[in-house]
């Protein structure tokens, strides 16, 4: 086949996919859940509907129907990155509109369409907002977490109660406050008890929550009788449910274990009678448990692979299910098997079952598979050392093109990418935008920096104090390990998103001969901006990354915000912004163009109306697509003046 290749230097590479064509006809799967009854619920927000969340449901016998018609949209609020925002069970479907946050239910019947259940504003005037709303056992009930906005003040997180057998508007009742944060309600299986997630700050529910269960009775449970079943300022609990007989089942960490031991990951322990063991002892991490049955499904990751697995309570086994996929996630258990969602190697995402005996029945695809095997870059784990004597984990992507053969010695650029949170993860598997960039020269590296999810509680505590530090040297150490292994060549460029777009702008000014170009997508520039304008959610999240407060800590702040060092800059910048982002405010990246402009230094700003934290409109996804690629083949251009212009958005 390489005869009939075109030999040329890879950043000669004309790509096989176009930036329009990346985003064409594709959904995203989100918030698979089971009504108990044998049908599957899931979420599809589809940006070419401006990012509208439609729910879907799969019945028992496997027909597939959309459920929501326009223009609603199910999605949450809460936190501003909300949460799973409908339940289905005993024939209909609540879910929280987003353009109101009201919540409204619907059967699922199609005899009627949907009707609110809240108003619009609570009697004194006030925004109520839900999430992961759950249903009694006997459907009268429904308990959420929400949100109440108090003007300028911190809004109120509580959990709050409907009776559904009213069929008239109403307020809820709040049934639990106090705590800073809640989620996660769930009726045991009697109904006769709540059980639940709180936490305070200046903790994220990663660094500390606690496990609650109160009586339920009547609308109300018994506060006085509330029972702390786990969880201090120094464990994490990371999910529950209740198991068929009453007990809990959760996912815990310790804080400061070592980091191969057993308490160092997320693993199962059961709460009974009052007393708390040790189900499973994995030196890997377990999330996302699904509804019990005789087993539960969870995810396992493994160095930050994610697979599907079983748990076997009783004798405390666990069991990897074999699936298809490069990586898996949000388990749901069914009567005939597993579905999840999981991303092949070499094709789009797809919503699937496993069987029991191994067969895989796809329910939906996320988009079509529209690329030749020979245009798609496979996920290579990279491990690697740190300067430090730690070991750091990434994906390196070779580029793939079936038209282009790069001459002897070549070697790639890099684009590195960077993920958000920054206490999130990057994941292996196909994706289109990947393609996009691999088939046009571009090598991949997709970072695990210490401080993502995935590989232990040392692992993600390694970021406390030293954000802005250790994962900027972690990605130096990345490129010098790949360029030793002669995997990339000397040019590179950097893009992410959110605390990935401030590790972006922190690289371009603390290594300012490392990269050619990069690329900010809803970055931070200035923490101490950040510090006064996000939302409560995060208001204490700089304090533990930083190692402690502005008011003690302005230092800190001031000199790891990449504002304050653009004097080191020497790379351009591409920055882009939407207007309606509560988590990292506009103000932000506008006051970082308004100096970049000042200084005369090179760079673009890009700011997109009605998107939040994320763009999910489809022309905007792909214009930021297309002028992220136009902007760093400019730069690269310049360095290799032989290179042919191309356009990087054409279908060739």
């Amino acid at each position: 086949m390489s005869q009939n290749r075109v030999i040329a230097p890879y950043n000669q590479w004309e790509p096989a996919i176009s930036a329009e064509a990346v985003f064409r006809a594709s959904v995203n799967f989100m918030f698979l859940s089971t009504d108990g009854r044998g049908s599957l619920f899931w979420v599809e927000l589809r940006p070419e509907e401006k990012g509208r969340c439609v729910l879907m449901m799969r019945t028992s016998a496997g027909a597939v129907r959309e459920l929501l018609p326009p223009p609603f949209s199910a999605r949450s609020r809460v936190m501003e990155y909300g949460g799973k925002p409908y339940v289905a069970g005993h024939g209909r479907i609540v879910f929280c509109n987003f353009v109101d946050q009201r919540l409204y239910v619907m059967p699922l019947n199609e005899t009627s369409g949907a009707r609110a259940l809240t108003p619009e504003r609570t009697a004194d005037g006030r925004l109520l907002k839900f999430m992961q709303p759950e249903l009694s056992p006997d459907g009268r009930w429904l308990v959420a977490a929400c949100e109440l906005e108090n003007g300028s003040e911190e809004p109120l997180n509580a959990l709050c109660i409907l009776d559904l057998e009213i069929e008239s508007i109403q307020e809820p009742v709040i049934i639990a406050s106090g705590a800073d944060f809640y989620k996660s309600p769930m009726f045991a299986p009697d109904g006769r008890s709540v059980a639940w997630l709180e936490w305070n700050h200046p903790y994220m529910p990663w660094d500390s929550t606690n496990l609650k269960v109160a009586p339920f009775e009547e609308g109300r449970i018994e506060s006085s009788a509330t029972l702390h079943v786990a969880g201090s300022n120094s464990v994490a609990i990371n999910d529950f449910v209740f198991s068929p007989a009453g007990d809990l089942w959760f996912l815990m960490d310790i804080k400061g274990s070592a980091p191969d031991s057993v308490e160092n990951f997320f693993n199962l322990y059961e709460w009974r009678n009052g007393a708390v063991r040790q189900i499973t002892a994995e030196t890997r991490e377990i999330s996302m448990l699904s509804q019990p049955g005789k087993k539960l499904a969870a995810m396992l990751h493994d160095k930050g692979i994610p697979s599907l697995a079983t748990i076997d309570v009783a004798a405390g086994n666990l069991t990897i299910v074999n699936t298809p996929f490069a990586a898996v996630s949000r388990p749901v258990l069914l009567a005939d098997g597993i579905a999840t969602i999981g991303t092949p190697a070499d094709s789009p995402t797809q919503l699937a079952l496993i069987r029991p005996d191994g067969a895989v029945e796809i329910i939906r695809q996320a988009a079509e598979s529209d690329l030749h095997p020979d245009d798609i870059s496979s996920a290579r784990l990279v491990s690697f050392p740190t300067e430090d004597g730690g070991i750091c984990h990434g994906y390196y992507y070779a580029p793939e093109n079936r038209r282009y053969q790069a001459p002897e010695g070549d070697l790639p650029p890099v684009r590195v990418l960077v993920h958000g949170g920054p206490t999130g993860m990057t994941r292996p598997g196909f994706s289109r935008e990947n393609a996009f960039w691999t088939s046009q020269g571009y090598a991949i590296f997709d970072v695990n920096y210490r401080g993502s999810t995935g590989f232990g509680r040392a692992y993600r505590d390694a970021l406390l104090g030293q954000w802005g530090v250790i994962e900027i040297n972690d990605v130096r150490d990345g490129l010098k390990y790949l360029r030793e292994q002669g995997l990339i060549g000397d040019k590179a460029v950097v893009s992410g998103g959110s605390a990935g777009g401030y590790t972006v702008q922190r690289l371009l000014t603390f290594f300012p001969e490392m990269f050619a170009a990069g690329a900010s997508h809803f970055g931070i520039g200035n923490l101490v901006t950040l510090q006064n304008l996000t939302h409560k959610f995060e208001s204490r999240y700089l304090e533990g990354l930083l190692g402690g407060p502005l008011t003690t800590h302005r230092q800190v702040f001031e000199e790891r915000s990449p504002i304050n060092h653009l004097d080191n800059l020497k790379s351009p910048m591409i920055i882009f912004q939407g207007s309606e982002d509560k988590v990292v405010p506009p103000e932000n990246s506008r006051e970082m163009a308004l100096i970049l402009a000042r200084k005369k230094i090179m760079h673009e700003y890009h700011e997109y109306e009605g998107e939040a934290h994320g763009f999910r409109q489809k022309e905007n996804l792909v214009d930021s697509l297309a002028k992220e690629a136009g902007f760093f083949r400019k730069i690269l251009q310049s360095l290799c003046p032989k290179q042919v212009d191309f356009l990087a958005g054409s279908d060739r």
